[in-house]
């Protein structure tokens, strides 16, 4: 990971708390129970998490009845949650970035010593999928036909070609090329790689 990068994530306070902002902005009408669920914390750090959050005045909690309160936040914590989202949305674009070059850097060793034509692309369809995709055809003008999310596609596309490369992001697919005796590479142990 960039070390800017991760150092920005290390100065941010708790992540958990921008998920507690957040669904409580949705939710006011949100138990402790409720917020332990969607956030995946236990109830006593819920409840230590929710005291640091009115602390800082960041929400507020409401009496309704003797066993019944109501979150809702401050103006301070929707400016708070606005920044902190902010925040993560330049660090993930950052970190797209990041990983976008170290693709393109995995690929050119792969896709410049080979036949394009030769060349198959094969993963789970996904957000990594589509990143995939966009570079293929844009940066290598690899026909998109040359990309497959599915099984059975994908080995029809192997029997068209003569001595096919397969770059796969799925290791559940090995085992089905080495059973074919089909020549592959595993697109994220390049990029580990580079």
């Amino acid at each position: 990971m960039n070390t800017n990068i991760y150092k920005t994530m290390m100065q941010e306070s708790n992540p958990k708390e921008l998920e507690v902002l957040n669904y409580l902005n949705l939710n006011s009408d949100a138990t402790q129970r409720d917020l332990s669920e969607h956030v995946g914390m236990s109830l006593g750090a819920i409840n230590l998490l929710l005291k640091k959050l009115v602390k800082k005045g960041l929400i507020k909690i409401e009496k309704l009845q003797p066993n019944s309160v109501r979150y809702f936040l401050t103006p301070a914590g929707i400016a708070d949650k606005i920044e902190r989202t902010y925040r993560y949305i330049v660090r993930t674009y950052k970190e797209l970035e990041f990983m976008r070059n170290k693709i393109i850097s995995a690929l050119n060793v792969i896709v410049n010593d080979q036949n394009k034509s030769d060349l198959i692309f094969y993963g789970i369809k996904d957000d990594f999928y589509v990143l995939i995709s966009e570079i293929l055809v844009s940066n290598y003008k690899i026909n998109d036909k040359q990309i497959f999310s599915d099984e059975v596609s994908l080995k029809k596309a192997i029997k068209t070609i003569k001595n096919p490369l397969v770059i796969t992001w799925d290791a559940n697919v090995e085992k089905i090329l080495h059973a074919m005796n089909v020549e592959e590479i595993n697109l994220l142990r390049k990029i580990a790689m580079v």
